[in-house]
């Protein structure tokens, strides 16, 4: 009887526990190894448990000792892996743009401090409350330190700062507002494989940004720009990862979301996996959301029906069925490979493996080139999912619903928009 209630309570909770110690080993072959151990482990002591509610942290405290004692196991053979020796790295320098803080260090420290808020997008009130000064002073603070900003500006840059179109640039990266010429034509070169480091226009190694520009069907503008940096080391239950954020310009609000996104990568040679997420941090009508692994429904980026171990790091060629103009991919959340594309983005071209991955309501599609770096994105959703998206607002579905579209697996998808790599500009 006693062995049925562990099994069964080993059966609702095994995701969390084998994903924990995966994600805190350097290999499957170690990670499967110390489950085994985990499990006889907890068996054993079965008895000890009294109230079963408790079994999930039971058994990840167990799993936490037995990680444990693999690494002092392995001390005493060999050296411990430099990753785990380095102290968590400060945060990479601003990408502030160099001549604005030229400028900006030849105004008084106050004014300099005031247009710095500004330009970082916070409102007035904001200013107010960090200052402890009234709406009205921020207000007569920012005319004044434009003006001296202005005048220190040197004479080769003035127009253009005048103008607003470097603070623009600031956040849009000189994204061109109209979509550049994109051809995609595929060719009978074999599948290469690929190391996926850049799985969100981001390697993720500490100190690295990137930016990428979303361009929305029918119109093809410019509508947003997305900054991503990799700030530091961090530990999500233990497991080693890195913390990158994404900062989000609205073409079309002006606006600047810092922190949009901020979620926690794990790189190994086998796999690349997210440990965890925070949502809705930079927005005030909402409370910050914190999202880990050990939650079993959490997307560590899985891998077909494997909730375990993550994505493969290397993808090798999976082709889907495309006959008659529609595509079948078998299974959910699996990458399937569709042949070898010729992408051009303006005047640069790029040969590349054309990847799909079905999500049910929506589709992805990526260009990655051989040098695994991600040229573009394809973003489908079906039509019920962009009528039933309040994100789009009103009226969206009438200005889309004849924008190009794909049958896959029997469903219309719609093509909402593309995204573009600062690396294929």
């Amino acid at each position: 009887m006693e062995k049925e209630t562990f099994e069964e309570l080993l059966q609702k909770n095994r995701v969390a526990i084998e994903r924990y110690v995966n994600f805190r080993m350097p290999s499957t072959h170690d990670a499967d190894d110390v489950i085994q151990e985990t499990y006889l482990a907890a068996f054993s002591h079965f008895d000890d448990l009294r109230d079963h509610a408790l079994f999930k942290s039971w058994m990840l405290s167990i799993a936490r000792n037995e990680c444990s004692l693999w690494y002092r196991k392995r001390r005493r053979h060999d050296t411990i892996p430099l990753e785990l020796l380095e102290d968590i790295a400060t945060e990479p320098e601003s990408m502030r743009d160099d001549t604005v803080d030229l400028v900006l260090n030849r105004i008084p420290p106050d004014y300099a401090r005031i247009l710095r808020m500004t330009m970082d997008g916070m409102k007035h009130t904001e200013i107010a409350d960090r200052l402890s000064i009234p709406v009205g002073t921020v207000k007569s603070r920012i005319y004044r330190a434009k003006e001296l900003f202005r005048s220190a500006c040197p004479p080769e840059i003035k127009s253009l700062y005048e103008r607003g179109k470097k603070m623009e640039n600031k956040y849009t990266h000189d994204f061109p507002r109209e979509m550049p010429s994109l051809s995609i034509v595929k060719t009978t070169e074999p599948v290469f494989a690929i190391r996926l480091d850049d799985e969100d226009f981001i390697v993720p190694v500490i100190g690295n940004r990137s930016a990428e520009a979303t361009y929305r069907y029918p119109d093809k503008k410019l509508a947003i720009v997305s900054e991503f940096h990799v700030q530091k080391k961090a530990l999500v239950h233990g497991a080693d990862c890195v913390k990158i954020c994404r900062d989000t310009f609205n073409v079309k609000e002006d606006k600047m979301y810092k922190n949009e996104a901020i979620w926690f990568t794990q790189m190994t040679d086998e796999f690349i996996r997210i440990l965890g997420t925070v949502k809705s941090d930079g927005d005030e009508e909402y409370p910050t959301i914190v999202e880990t692994f050990l939650d079993e429904e959490f997307d560590v980026m899985v891998n077909g029906k494997d909730k375990i171990h993550g994505i493969p790091a290397v993808l090798k060629e999976n082709p889907g069925e495309e006959n008659n103009g529609e595509i079948r991919l078998a299974e959910n959340n699996l990458r399937y490979t569709m042949g070898v594309y010729s992408v051009s983005v303006g005047s640069r071209r790029f040969d590349t493996v054309r990847v799909m991955n079905n999500h049910g309501d929506y589709l992805t599609e990526k260009y990655i080139d051989r040098d695994s770096r991600l040229i573009l994105i394809r973003w489908y959703e079906t039509p019920d999912s962009v009528k039933e998206n309040p994100a789009y607002g009103g009226g969206f579905f009438e200005r889309v619903k004849n924008n190009p579209a794909i049958k896959v697996n029997g469903k219309d998808f719609i093509l909402i928009e593309d995204r573009i790599g600062e690396y294929a500009m």
